[in-house]
C-alpha cells in the first residue's frame, strides 16, 4: 500500500513517530508521501525522507498559512529542494498547495497569489503538484487550467462527480481518503464515476480517520480501510487489485521506484492470466501495447517469451482463482503449441480455461484450430471490433488485410458450432457501430460484450 498524502511531521506524533512509521511498514505499507505545509514542515519532511529508504517529500504553502508566507518563500522552497542530499530524488512535489474557502484563515487574494506562484515553481521544476481544496472547486480548477501544470492530484477530493471528471481530463489524479468511509459521504459515488487508472489513496494522517477510528488520531496504515472501500465500490476487483493499482498510480504520479519486471502470469479479480507472448498479427491503434504496457496494474512487456515450463512452475504456486485465461499483450495461438499444452496440464487440475484472441487462430496458424480447442478450452472470447472488413481493416490494421475479418468470422462460427461457448467483444470508438456488431455476434450464435476504450491500462 502507498499513502500518498500523509503529515508524519507533525507534532502528534512527537512521542511515538517512529513506532507509528514502523508500525505502517510492518502492516503492509510499501511508501509514504508525506506533505509539507510551511518552510519548517517542508524542511521537517524531507528531514523525514533522508530518515526513511521509504518516506518521500513534498514542499509547500498551504492556503491557511498564505498570510504567513515571508516576502522570499520562494526562495526558501527552493533552497529546501536545493538541499535535497540525494539529487532532489527524496523531494518528488510541490505541496500542500491550493485554496480553502471553508475556513478562510488567509485572505482569498492572498491565497489565490500564494497558490499560482507554487504552481509556476512546480511548472519551472517540472514536479507534480499536491492540491487542496475546499469549497473553492472552481477557482481551484480555473488556476489550476490556467497555470499550464497537467500533472498532480487532487487531495482528499471534496467536490462532484463532474468536477473530478474534469479534473483528469486536463491530467490529474483525485484522492481518497477517510471519509469515503463514512455514512453520508458522497465520495463513493464520486469514484465509482472515475476510472482506477486516476485514482489515489491517502490517510492525511493525522487528520480524516477512517469511519472505524473517528475521533482518533490517524495513522498511515489505516490506508487500507480507503482500499477496502474502493474494493467494495469496484467490486468484483479485490482488495489486491485496488491496492496494486492505486500504488502503481502513486508512483507514475510521484515517479517512485518501478519495477519493470514483464509478469508471464498474473492475477486480476479472481482470474489468471497467461502471458504467453507479446506478438500480434494486428496493430490497433488503441492498443495498450502501444502505450505503458500495464493492465490492472501489472506490467506485461517480456524479454523474452516463456517456455511451457515456467508459465506451470508459476501457475502451481498461485492460490485464489477461479478460471485461467490466455491473455496477455500479444496474441496467444501465434503459440498454438505451447498454448494447448498448458491447456492439457490446466484441465488436470480441473480448472476451467478461456481463451482471449482476435480469432485469426486458423488463419495464423494454417490449421482449423477450434477443433484443436475442443474439451481443453471452455470459453472463447473474441475480438470482433468492428462492424465490417473495411472497418476493421482502418482500425486493426490486420497483416493480413481484409481476409482477416472474414476469418475472425469463420473461426467464431466453428466455435460455436463445436458448442464451445463463444462471445464476441468491442471496443467503444467512434468509428464502431455498436449494435451492428451486437446483431452479427448473435447472429453468429456468440454473446456480446461492449469495452471502454482504455479501460484495462493502469
Amino acid at each position: 500500500m502507498i499513502d500518498s498524502h500523509a503529515h508524519l511531521d507533525f507534532p502528534q506524533y512527537d512521542s511515538d513517530r517512529d513506532q507509528v512509521i514502523s508500525s505502517g511498514f510492518q502492516h503492509g505499507l510499501e511508501a509514504v508521501v508525506n506533505i509539507g505545509t510551511d518552510i519548517e514542515s517542508s524542511r521537517n519532511s524531507l528531514e523525514l525522507a533522508n530518515r526513511y529508504e521509504n518516506i518521500y517529500a513534498t514542499v509547500g504553502f498551504h492556503p491557511h498559512d498564505a498570510k504567513s508566507c515571508p516576502p522570499d518563500y520562494i526562495a526558501r522552497l527552493r533552497e529546501i529542494i536545493a538541499n535535497d542530499s540525494r539529487g532532489s530524488k527524496r523531494i518528488v512535489g510541490i505541496g500542500e498547495i491550493g485554496l480553502d474557502y471553508y475556513r478562510d484563515l488567509s485572505p482569498r487574494d492572498l491565497q489565490k497569489r500564494v497558490y499560482s506562484e507554487q504552481l509556476e515553481l512546480a511548472r519551472e521544476l517540472k514536479l507534480p503538484v499536491v492540491v487542496h481544496i475546499r469549497e473553492a472547486v472552481a477557482d481551484s480548477l480555473a488556476i489550476l487550467k490556467d497555470s499550464g501544470i497537467r500533472s498532480g492530484v487532487l487531495h482528499s477530493f471534496p467536490g462532484k462527480i463532474d468536477e473530478a471528471k474534469e479534473a483528469i481530463d486536463f491530467g490529474f489524479f483525485i484522492s481518497f481518503a477517510g471519509p469515503i468511509t463514512y455514512p453520508k459521504s458522497n465520495r463513493p459515488d464520486v469514484a465509482a464515476a472515475l476510472p482506477l487508472s486516476r485514482i489515489l489513496v491517502e490517510t492525511d494522517s493525522p487528520y480524516l480517520p477512517p469511519q472505524a477510528f473517528r475521533g482518533k488520531r490517524n495513522r498511515p496504515e489505516y490506508v487500507r480501510f480507503v482500499i477496502e472501500k474502493l474494493a467494495m465500490i469496484f467490486a468484483p476487483y479485490s482488495f489486491d487489485d485496488i491496492e496494486r493499482m492505486t500504488s502503481l498510480n502513486a508512483r507514475r504520479l510521484f515517479k517512485l521506484p518501478i519495477d519493470k519486471k514483464g509478469r508471464i502470469v498474473y492475477k486480476i479479480r479472481r482470474s489468471l492470466y497467461i502471458n504467453l507472448t507479446n506478438r500480434c498479427t494486428n496493430s490497433c491503434y488503441f492498443c495498450i501495447r502501444k502505450g505503458s504496457g500495464y493492465v490492472g496494474g501489472h506490467y506485461l512487456f517480456l524479454q523474452e517469451e516463456p517456455s511451457v515450463s515456467d508459465i506451470t512452475a508459476v501457475i502451481n504456486l498461485e492460490k485464489d482463482f477461479d478460471e485461467v485465461v490466455f491473455c496477455g499483450l500479444g496474441e496467444p495461438t501465434l503459440r498454438l503449441k505451447e498454448m494447448l499444452e498448458i491447456c492439457r496440464a490446466v484441465k488436470k487440475m480441473r480448472l476451467p480455461v478461456r481463451l482471449d484472441t482476435n480469432g485469426r487462430g486458423s488463419l495464423i496458424n494454417k490449421a482449423d484450430v477450434p477443433p484443436m480447442l475442443k474439451g481443453l478450452v471452455d470459453k472463447v472470447s473474441v475480438s470482433l471490433n468492428a462492424q465490417d472488413a473495411d472497418t476493421y481493416v482502418r482500425i486493426c490494421r490486420p497483416d493480413m488485410g481484409r481476409q482477416a475479418y472474414d476469418a475472425i468470422l469463420k473461426f467464431m462460427r466453428d466455435c460455436v458450432a463445436l458448442q464451445i461457448p463463444t462471445e464476441a467483444s468491442v471496443v467503444a470508438l467512434p468509428e464502431v457501430d455498436i449494435e451492428a456488431c451486437r446483431r452479427l455476434a448473435v447472429g453468429l450464435g456468440a454473446t456480446f460484450r461492449v469495452r471502454r476504450y482504455g479501460q484495462s491500462e493502469i
